[in-house]
């Protein structure tokens, strides 16, 4: 059949070359208008006006096009220069594979990685022959009706953190104490069990210290809470008038509003209905007096509540300041170092030396802060020792006494920190001052109470 069609093929390209010499032949004389190969004749005003075949112009744009549709413009190659002059290369003429660094491997490296290995490989047998037999017994989710999402996944044979200490890779083995791992250098283990502090809810703490902190009002929200007692006093006042349980109250009358309450009494006697209600606001002014007074705390349920206060501020934590005076020489400053300290309910010592003087004072927070402002702020540590007494006449010192002036004196006394922080419990009973003659002295006072390190750290200062 191939044969055929190949012998049919050039049969008519035969027949059709010799067509075309043909009607040239034929043709050329009468019609050389017409040019070979245009798709539409020229006309020159000669010949018959009669067009060629179209099989017997020199291009057939018919053929042409059908050719030209199945093939496709070839992209041009990139041109390598050096694949035909190898003298132009530029590349490096040495070799450009580098030689690996030596690396030494670890003894039983590969060992372990070929241990994990079959550990991974036997845990998935484990996994498949357990899936087998879930998949025997029924077990296994259906993925077409997605039982997978709410079907609790199982529990693996061993929990990721319990594996380092583990030699085997399930519990079956747990209480053989062989078979654990505690002397491993990456994850150290011990026996020891660390119990922490028991800490008791507040509404069964055994001290019976409240530690809740209230909440805070805002001046708005305090406002309206008096606004609102008030309200529902008055409304209980009134409930008790409508059922005649007590009497109604009297107009609080005034000079401003004399005319509108009492109006036909004040036009008959202006005058005794003017001293009537003066009367009536000076009682009331002296009851609203006698009241702020009956409400006023007492001299010693103020130092009661003060001390509360600090009792319950001390209970809160305990907290200590280490403080350096060069000197106290000055007794005012000696006498506000005294009493501030037991105003503040402070705990501690004011040990005097020749050198330097010593203060540790131990307490609630609130008060060492206070403590810490009057001795860094408010003393002037830079007033002088030095006085002069007034008076001349000895007559006159013994009649009228001596008055004594501290001068400014610049003479470099200061009061610095040597410590603070906290503390687990109370190093002193009370407050007191204790003198000493020299350093020898002064330890053997702090050292009754472990505090002797406080004056070498405050000699070193």
């Amino acid at each position: 059949m191939s044969s055929n069609k190949q012998n049919r093929d050039d049969d008519n390209s035969v027949s059709i070359a010799q067509s075309r010499k043909t009607g040239q032949e034929t043709y050329g004389s009468r019609a050389p208008g017409h040019i070979v190969g245009d798709n539409v004749a020229k006309k020159t005003g000669k010949g018959l006006d009669v067009d060629i075949h179209p099989l017997l112009r020199a291009s057939n744009t018919s053929i042409s096009n059908t050719q030209n549709t199945g093939s496709k413009a070839k992209k041009r190659k990139w041109f390598d220069p050096t694949r035909y002059n190898p003298y132009i290369d530029d590349a490096p003429s040495f070799a450009s594979h580098r030689p690996k660094p030596l690396k030494f491997i670890k003894h039983g490296e590969y060992v372990q990685k070929g241990q994990k290995l079959r550990e991974k490989l036997k845990e998935e047998e484990g996994e498949r022959k357990r899936y087998e037999e879930l998949e025997r017994k029924g077990l296994v989710p259906d993925v077409s009706l997605n039982e997978k999402s709410y079907q609790p996944p199982y529990p693996p044979l061993m929990e990721w953190w319990d594996r380092p200490y583990l030699r085997d890779n399930n519990y079956s083995r747990l209480d053989d104490e062989t078979r654990w791992v505690l002397d491993n250098e990456e994850m150290p283990i011990t026996s020891y069990v660390q119990h922490p502090v028991l800490l008791y809810p507040i509404w069964l703490d055994p001290n019976g210290v409240n530690t809740t902190t209230p909440m805070f009002l805002t001046k708005k929200e305090r406002k309206r809470m008096r606004k609102n007692d008030r309200q529902i006093r008055h409304k209980e006042m009134q409930d008790r008038i409508k059922l005649g349980l007590e009497p109604p109250p009297e107009p609080k009358v005034k000079l401003s509003n004399l005319m509108n309450v009492l109006t036909n009494e004040a036009i008959r006697d202006p005058t005794a209905v003017e001293n009537r209600v003066k009367q009536q606001v000076e009682e009331r002014l002296k009851k609203h007096l006698a009241d702020n007074e009956a409400r006023k705390l007492t001299k010693e349920e103020k130092h009661a509540k003060i001390y509360a206060k600090q009792e319950q501020d001390l209970a809160k934590g305990i907290f200590t300041t280490v403080y350096k005076v060069k000197s106290l020489d000055n007794p005012q400053h000696s006498f506000k170092v005294d009493v501030n300290a037991k105003q503040d309910n402070l705990f501690g010592i004011c040990l005097k030396n020749p050198e330097f003087n010593l203060i540790v004072v131990e307490g609630g927070e609130k008060s060492i802060n206070h403590y810490k402002k009057l001795l860094m702020n408010r003393i002037k540590w830079s007033e002088g020792t030095s006085r002069e007494d007034k008076g001349d006449d000895s007559t006159e010192l013994a009649s009228s006494g001596t008055e004594s002036i501290y001068k400014y004196n610049d003479n470099g006394n200061e009061c610095v920190i040597i410590w603070e922080g906290r503390l687990p419990r109370l190093n002193f009973q009370k407050w007191s001052f204790m003198y000493s003659r020299n350093d020898e002295e002064a330890i053997n006072v702090l050292r009754k109470f472990g505090l002797e390190n406080y004056w070498r750290l405050a000699k070193s200062r």
